[in-house]
C-alpha cells in the first residue's frame, strides 16, 4: 500500500508540473499574455530607437557644444522640465563677492584703418567660386562716429582697460563696433560684464533663421551667404526657444509666432537697421519691418528693473523657476548715447542681470538666450590662411566660431558693411 501511495504520490506531482508547463491559458489570459509580450517589444523598440537619435543627434557636430547638443534632444524629445530641473540643481551658485582680477574680453585687435578694400562680392575671405577680387581705393563715408564714452569701473582699484572701449569692426572706412569688459556689481565683484556697442550709421543689419529654430525654408537661412560674407562684420545670439516665450517671431512675411503686446522685441527695419523696444508701445508692425523677434517683457525701461513687474505677470526669466539660477546672460539694450549695444554678463540671476544692464549704462533692454555658451558674439575676419572666420568677443562663449557660417540651429542677427552689401541680397526682404 506504501509503495502504491508513493508512486501515486509522485504521479500527481509528475502531472502538476506537467499541467503548470502546459498551462491552458482563458481567452483573457492569453490576451494579456500577449498584450505584455507586445508591450516589451514596444519598449525595446523604443528605448533603441531613442538610443539611436540620441547619438545621432549629439555626435553630428552642427556647431552647437556637446552639453548643448543633448540639452537640445532633450528639449525636442519632451523632457525640458527633467533639463530645467536638473539645471536649477546645477546653476544654484551665487557668483563669488570677491573681485574678479581678470576681465573675460577677447575681442582680436583691429588693424589699422586700410587704404583699399574690395568690392562687394569679392576677397580672400570668401568662399571658392566667388569673382575674382576688384580693389578700390577706401573712401571714408561722412564723418567718423563719435567712439562710446568709457563706462566708469564701478570697483576699486579698476583693472587695465576696464572700462575703455577698443574697436573691433569697421564700416563706411570708420570704426563702428567697440567692445570692454567691467566688472558692473559692486556686491558681487566675480561677477564680469562684456560688453558691445554699435554704431548702425554704415551697417545693415539681417535676421537670419535656424534650422531648427524656427526651422523651414527661408530666403535668410541658417547661415550667411557667400556673397554677403566680404560685407560681414559681426554676429549675435538671438532669443529663448520658442515653447519658453510667450511672444512671437515675424519674418519674410511669415508670422512663424503671433506677435504679443508689451513684449520686447528686436526689429530689422527696411532701413537695415536694428531696433529694440516694447511691442505696441515703442514699434509696431506698420509695415516698416522686415523682421520682428521678441522674447518676454523688457528686463530694463526707463533706466529701471522690470524683473519684478516680470514675475508679477508670470514672465519666465529663465530656466530658474522665479529668480535663482546663475548662469551666463546675454541681452540687447539701448545705451544712454541712443546706441544698440549686445552684453554678456555671467554667471548672474536675471536680477543681477537687470543691475548690471543699468550700471553699464543701458536705458533699455531686452534679455536674449541664456545658459552655457548659447550667448555668442562674434566678429569675423581672416584666419592664417586668408579664410573668413568668426573670432568670439568673450573667452566664456564657445561652440563653433563659425557656426553663423556654416549652418547655426538656432536664429541669429548679423551686421554688414552697408557700403559692400550687394543689390538685390537677402538683407532686402
Amino acid at each position: 500500500m506504501r509503495k502504491f501511495l508513493s508512486r501515486w504520490s509522485r504521479e500527481q506531482r509528475r502531472i502538476r508540473r506537467t499541467a503548470r508547463r502546459e498551462k491552458v491559458r482563458t481567452p483573457f489570459e492569453k490576451q494579456m499574455h500577449d498584450l505584455w509580450i507586445v508591450t516589451k517589444s514596444l519598449a525595446a523598440i523604443f528605448v533603441v530607437w531613442n538610443l539611436v537619435s540620441f547619438i545621432s543627434y549629439v555626435g553630428h557636430d552642427n556647431g552647437d557644444t556637446t552639453s548643448q547638443r543633448i540639452a537640445t534632444w532633450g528639449r525636442n524629445h519632451h523632457m525640458g522640465s527633467l533639463i530645467d530641473w536638473m539645471e536649477t540643481r546645477v546653476y544654484s551658485t551665487p557668483p563669488s563677492k570677491d573681485p574678479a582680477k581678470n576681465l573675460d574680453l577677447t575681442a582680436p585687435a583691429l588693424a589699422a584703418a586700410p587704404t583699399a578694400t574690395t568690392v562687394a562680392g569679392s576677397g580672400s575671405a570668401v568662399q571658392p567660386g566667388t569673382p575674382t577680387p576688384t580693389t578700390v581705393p577706401v573712401v571714408p563715408i561722412g564723418p567718423a562716429p563719435v567712439a562710446p564714452k568709457p563706462i566708469n569701473p564701478l570697483i576699486t582699484p579698476a583693472l587695465d582697460a576696464e572700462g575703455q572701449w577698443t574697436p573691433i569692426a569697421r564700416a563706411g572706412g570708420h570704426d563702428a563696433i567697440w567692445a570692454t569688459s567691467v566688472r558692473p556689481l559692486p556686491d558681487a565683484g566675480g561677477v564680469v560684464a562684456s560688453v558691445v556697442e554699435i554704431d548702425q550709421t554704415h551697417l545693415r543689419a539681417g535676421l537670419f533663421n535656424g534650422a531648427e529654430e524656427p526651422g523651414g525654408s527661408w530666403r535668410r537661412s541658417n547661415r550667411v551667404p557667400a556673397e554677403l560674407q566680404p560685407a560681414l562684420l559681426a554676429a549675435m545670439n538671438g532669443g529663448f526657444r520658442f515653447e519658453h516665450i510667450k511672444g512671437g517671431y515675424k519674418t519674410e512675411g511669415v508670422v512663424v509666432k503671433p506677435l504679443k503686446n508689451g513684449d520686447a522685441t528686436l526689429a530689422v527695419g527696411t532701413d537695415g537697421h536694428l531696433a529694440l523696444g516694447e511691442y505696441g508701445r515703442d514699434l509696431t508692425d506698420d509695415g516698416s519691418w522686415i523682421s520682428l523677434r521678441q522674447n518676454l517683457i523688457l528686463i530694463v525701461d526707463k533706466g529701471k528693473s522690470q524683473i519684478q513687474k516680470g514675475l508679477d505677470q508670470g514672465v519666465w526669466w529663465g530656466a530658474d523657476y522665479g529668480n535663482a539660477v546663475y548662469v551666463p546672460r546675454s541681452a540687447a539694450c539701448v545705451m544712454g548715447d541712443g546706441r544698440l549695444a549686445y552684453v554678456l554678463v555671467g554667471k548672474v540671476n536675471a536680477t543681477q542681470l537687470a543691475q548690471s544692464l543699468i550700471n553699464i549704462g543701458c536705458v533699455k533692454a531686452m534679455q536674449l538666450d541664456i545658459n552655457g555658451t548659447w550667448p555668442v558674439f562674434f566678429t569675423f575676419g581672416p584666419d592664417d590662411n586668408g579664410n573668413l572666420t568668426g573670432h568670439f568677443v568673450d573667452k566664456r562663449m564657445g561652440g563653433s566660431p563659425n557656426r553663423y557660417l556654416k549652418g547655426s540651429t538656432k536664429e541669429f542677427f548679423a551686421f554688414f558693411d552697408a557700403t559692400l552689401v550687394p543689390a538685390g541680397s537677402v538683407l532686402d526682404s
